[in-house]
């Protein structure tokens, strides 16, 4: 008698759980706060419901099976809600406009996908035939302090750049930045 009230409260604490997760994906504004209340509360209650199974059964195997599922499940629902955010994040699916704060804004980099560190990271430009550093000294461009330019590859070799060394249109360089400097570092290339 008490094992059937705990299995019957097991399986409405579960359901209401997974009806909590189905309304959380109608009533959530935008793909990262569904994914957050669904995740969350679909793995809770599937835990209940599972239990309640196994405990119903009340076999050695059942019971190994699930604990087994819900194991599983919960080691690779965290992993999989993380993939479908960052999916979602780096194919531009738009936040919601009541979303407040967006912390990655100032660290991902839509041209690589990467999300920068403090770790300086190399990145390469080309200089176009209209660009303003073309023709000027490296010495002169007024590169921030955590700025190198480790490279230039001109005609099919390759130049170490000295300050004295004076950029041509179609070079490509090779330059390690610091992420903060990043925007900056832009603005004198690709100007």
């Amino acid at each position: 008698m008490i094992l059937a009230i705990v299995e019957g409260a097991l399986l409405v604490v579960g359901c209401i759980f997974m009806l909590l997760a189905a309304v959380g994906i109608l009533r959530m504004p935008d793909l990262f706060t569904r994914l957050q209340v669904t995740s969350k509360a679909s793995v809770f209650g599937m835990t209940c419901i599972i239990s309640a199974s196994a405990l119903h059964f009340y076999d050695p195997a059942v019971t190994t099976r699930a604990i087994v599922i819900i194991a599983f499940v919960a080691l690779t629902m965290p992993v999989a809600t993380h993939l479908l955010a960052r999916a979602g994040y780096t194919t531009n699916t738009p936040l919601s406009p009541e979303t407040v704060v967006n912390e990655l804004a100032a660290h991902y980099d839509p041209t690589t996908h990467t999300l920068a560190g403090t770790e300086p990271r190399t990145r390469a430009f080309e200089l176009a035939p209209g660009a303003a550093v073309v023709g000027k000294r490296i010495a002169e461009l007024g590169l921030p302090a955590g700025v190198l330019i480790r490279a230039i590859h001109r005609e099919g070799g390759t130049v170490v750049p000295r300050g004295q060394t004076i950029l041509e249109a179609g070079d490509r360089l090779e330059v390690l930045v610091e992420p903060a400097e990043l925007g900056r570092v832009r603005e004198i290339f690709e100007a």
